[in-house]
């Protein structure tokens, strides 16, 4: 409902509450009187009969008392008069004349009680009153009834019952109230045209603020009030249109700013409501600050890729998405994740982006790629899902380090894409939240890698056994597996140096640390434990399985032939391995074992393999 018609319906309803109420207290006033002048005029009458029925009885002409009621019913209004003897006046005069006995039961009650007695009533859709009062002897006043009844003080000789017509009054009544009803429906309508005058203004005013403040809501701050009073009515207006200039002055500017985040502005076709549009990149800020400081706590870039996956799911409502993550050599491309695929090994874009990065639109222009207002714009688009013809992408990249460092692809269909105009904008804020996150992790992982690798070989050094020991043997453990530990040594290693120089020792080095490399499982740690000595970890590996690897180790280094300028090199290896938890309770109590089955190995001669075995403690071996 309008303010005009609530208005409207306020005046009326205000004005006939009022006529009603004035109406209804005038009635029952008049009423009242009306009442208590009709019970008047019947006590009145009552008194004047009694007495003038006292002086017939004094003066002997008590028989004409009838002639006497008819002269009474001659009164305007009163249209019966009785008298009812009571049983101490039956008792010395008699019954009396016709008409004298008790009609009604509220005769009786007042000859019982001496309490008069009244009643409204109507009959023959007349309203009549009818009142009974009682004559009770008294010595004391003008009349001394005990002069001619001989009755005790205080006896109730009868009654008297007068009975009024209020047909007459009513007419009176009618007449006496319609002037004030009159009166107050022109109270009333001066009321209604004074409450119609008074929230005119208001009015107004309300349905233009409804017009200014509904454009504001569509983005148009150009609407203004007219100030039509100098109350506070129009003190609202006043303000309101200080704050449309404020706000039209102001609203556009910080708009662009935000839009400008990124590097991306609101095409035409995005967003037209302004105010819905800043309020809402005012959110997906505070939303990023948040996710920001939520992914400086993660510990790993895992975590730290979660969290932009649930962001993607949870938070835009995505279904199908990938991030790709682009490798330190600038050239493959590693996928992290990827979400909206019936199978993991589908991809949303052909596969060769993975083995040539520059094949990827976004890494090679390092800008955004969207295709919804472009379809054609990048030919690798969805690899085995082409009949998914229905679907548009935007890719992403993420700048680490001032390159492309990752990819994040999202692919919508048409329809969720017009629900999401400014998708590009906002992730991009996310991930611009992330990225310096991420290149911090990658970094520390790449100095953390580093240090536990050995320069030379590529392998992990023995910073990288001394930091995860604990989850090596943790997990043996727990499965209930053992764990191989394999000390391998290169026969008479000085002489190579020696006799061939640096140079020479280092290349057969990193050639045996190849040859380890081709011999392990995936699974299996090689580690340069130092110098010419290594270290080959084998979880979930049984004595045979070490046996198994220690020999092809072996035979593999003494048929490879090291090429070096002076000729062909050949060289042998030994080596001596330990079980955990088998041979011994700690692991690096398993590493001592295997060493000193490695120095037995070369003592009985070199070029073997051998499993430590407890004797091997006695004599000198303690000393390794």
């Amino acid at each position: 409902m309008t303010l005009k018609k609530k208005r409207l319906w306020f005046t009326m309803v205000t004005s006939v509450v009022l006529i009603l109420l004035f109406s209804i207290v005038t009635i029952q006033s008049f009423s009242y009187f009306s009442r208590d002048t009709i019970r008047e005029q019947g006590r009145m009458a009552a008194e004047m009969l009694r007495i003038s029925l006292t002086e017939q009885m004094r003066t002997g002409v008590i028989g004409e008392r009838n002639t006497l009621f008819k002269r009474l019913r001659t009164i305007p209004g009163l249209d019966d008069v009785r008298v009812v003897r009571g049983e101490p006046v039956i008792r010395q005069f008699g019954p009396g004349i016709e008409g004298e006995q008790v009609k009604l039961e509220m005769e009786k009650r007042v000859l019982a009680t001496g309490q008069w007695e009244e009643r409204f009533f109507s009959e023959k859709d007349k309203r009549l009153y009818q009142i009974t009062i009682p004559y009770i002897a008294r010595s004391t006043g003008s009349l001394n009834c005990l002069q001619c009844h001989q009755v005790p003080e205080g006896t109730i000789n009868g009654v008297v019952t007068l009975g009024f017509s209020l047909e007459n009054m009513r007419h009176s009544e009618l007449f006496a109230i319609l002037p004030l009803i009159v009166l107050l429906v022109v109270f009333g309508l001066c009321l209604g045209y004074f409450l119609k005058r008074l929230f005119a203004p208001m009015v107004v005013t309300v349905e233009e603020l409804k017009s200014v403040v509904g454009s504001a809501i569509q983005g148009d701050f150009s609407g203004r009030i007219t100030s039509s009073s100098k109350d506070e009515i129009g003190e609202i207006a006043k303000y309101t249109n200080i704050l449309m200039d404020t706000l039209d002055q102001s609203m556009g500017r910080i708009s662009d700013r935000i839009q400008s985040l990124g590097g991306h502005r609101r095409s035409d076709g995005g967003e037209k409501n302004l105010l819905n549009h800043t309020v809402r990149m005012v959110d997906e800020m505070v939303g990023a600050t948040r996710f920001k400081q939520a992914v400086e706590n993660d510990l790993d870039l895992n975590e730290i890729y979660g969290r932009i996956r649930h962001v993607l799911k949870e938070h835009f409502g995505l279904h199908s998405f990938s991030y790709y993550q682009v490798e330190e050599d600038d050239k493959h491309l590693a996928l992290i994740f990827a979400e909206g695929l019936q199978q993991e090994s589908e991809l949303w874009c052909d596969p060769e982006i993975l083995m040539n990065a520059d094949a990827c639109r976004a890494k090679r222009t390092a800008s955004c790629v969207s295709s919804i207002n472009n379809p054609h714009i990048c030919p690798h688009f969805c690899g085995v899902a082409q009949e998914q013809r229905d679907m548009v992408h935007v890719c992403i990249p993420m700048r680490l380090s001032g390159r492309v460092g990752g990819v994040l692809q999202m692919v919508m269909t048409a329809e969720e894409a017009e629900q999401y105009p400014d998708i590009e904008q906002t992730t991009k804020l996310y991930l611009n939240q992330a990225a310096p996150v991420i290149e911090a992790r990658q970094l520390m992982k790449s100095l953390k890698n580093t240090a536990m690798r050995d320069p030379m070989t590529g392998l992990y050094n023995r910073r990288f056994i001394e930091e995860y020991v604990d989850t090596l043997t943790a997990s043996s453990l727990r499965q209930n597996s053992t764990l191989g530990v394999l000390m391998c040594d290169i026969d008479f290693f000085k002489q190579v140096n020696d006799n061939y120089g640096h140079d020479i020792g280092d290349m057969v080095i990193k050639e045996l640390a190849t040859i380890l490399k081709k011999a392990a499982r995936a699974s299996d740690l090689a580690i340069r434990f130092g110098g010419e000595e290594f270290l080959l970890l084998l979880p979930d590996t049984d004595v045979e399985g070490c046996k198994e690897l220690a020999e092809r180790v072996r035979m593999m280094m003494e048929e490879h032939v090291f090429q070096t300028p002076q000729g062909p090199l050949k060289k042998t290896l030994s080596v001596g391995y330990s079980m955990f938890p088998e041979d011994g309770a700690g692991f690096w109590e398993c590493v001592k074992y295997a060493d000193i089955a490695l120095y037995q190995a070369k003592d009985r001669g070199r070029n073997q393999t051998l499993h430590f075995q407890e004797d091997m403690r006695s004599g000198d071996m303690e000393q390794y």
